[in-house]
């Protein structure tokens, strides 16, 4: 889903480029205006739904390694703190105009909320995610100690949860340029947010999505495992079935994988399975069975 989300969120700021995204606004036609403003919402709000789903799939993740009952409980409380704030960032935006097509058309009679308020609900979200970030990129700093895991995955865990702060320092920068948005200018103005967001957003997926790295390698080991072991055999089975026949009373049977020997000086039948002895009553080894003849 995170994928899916950035991949429009790319899409949406590749029309906003064409249509005067880091141009400065008296170039732009009436037109071009009214799609920069209706890009500009759409990639808001998908920028609060792709954070929201990245931020949720690192607590699930951690909830999956962490057995204290108490650090669960706080990451429960994370994650439906992460969901609960990002939700209202989505359902405020969506509702910044009625009808919504006033938000970026002039021309159409509506009530919207000012460019201060909308400032405000970009900068509550920034500040409440960069403090979801700090809290999950200490969360394992506090119960990796005491996991039962070797060096190597305590390494990669933490190495993998650090890159939180990262994520961290590019939404406090976003934050601090939040005040773009009152700026008249703002096809030019707003570059600069839209820099350190993609970052913000890309680094999040990284780490919420690096982890079934492992499980994947995992997998795609034991399935060369699996595909190397009939191969081992056919060649087996074909070694048998192309062995010479024995001479004299010995008889080879067509099965590659038992065969019997009848021989008159014998009271049972010296029976062969995958090329070794099964049975016999007299306890002749295979190769002297292999060398005697009746």
């Amino acid at each position: 889903m995170d994928q899916l989300v950035t991949i429009i969120g790319a899409a949406l700021v590749a029309v906003g480029v064409v249509n005067g995204l880091g141009r400065h606004e008296y170039y732009l036609s009436p037109a071009q205006r009214r799609k920069f403003q209706a890009l500009g919402w759409a990639d808001w709000v998908q920028t609060y739904i792709c954070l929201m789903f990245t931020k949720t799939a690192i607590c699930l993740f951690l909830l999956r390694i962490v057995e204290v009952g108490k650090v669960r409980t706080c990451i429960k409380a994370t994650m439906y703190f992460v969901v609960l704030f990002s939700a209202m960032s989505v359902f405020l935006f969506i509702g910044a105009c009625r009808p919504l097509r006033a938000y970026w058309d002039v021309g159409v009679d509506g009530v919207c909320l000012s460019d201060v308020q909308i400032k405000n609900v970009v900068l509550a979200q920034g500040i409440l995610s960069i403090i979801a970030d700090l809290v999950c990129a200490t969360f394992p700093l506090i119960f990796l100690r005491k996991l039962q895991v070797n060096l190597h995955t305590k390494v990669g865990l933490c190495l993998l949860m650090s890159l939180g702060v990262i994520t961290a320092i590019c939404c406090t920068v976003r934050t601090v340029l939040t005040g773009a948005l009152l700026d008249k200018d703002l096809s030019w103005a707003i570059r600069a947010n839209i820099c350190w967001r993609f970052p913000e957003v890309n680094i999040g997926i990284t780490c919420a999505n690096a982890p079934i790295l492992r499980p994947l390698y995992l997998y795609s080991q034991n399935r060369l495992a699996s595909q190397r072991t009939p191969s081992t055999s056919i060649s087996k089975e074909r070694s048998w079935s192309q062995a010479p026949k024995q001479s004299g009373s010995t008889k080879l049977l067509d099965h590659p994988t038992a065969a019997k020997i009848h021989s008159p000086a014998w009271d049972d039948t010296t029976t062969f399975v995958s090329g070794s002895v099964a049975s016999m009553e007299m306890g002749i080894p295979s190769h002297k069975v292999e060398d005697s003849h009746v």
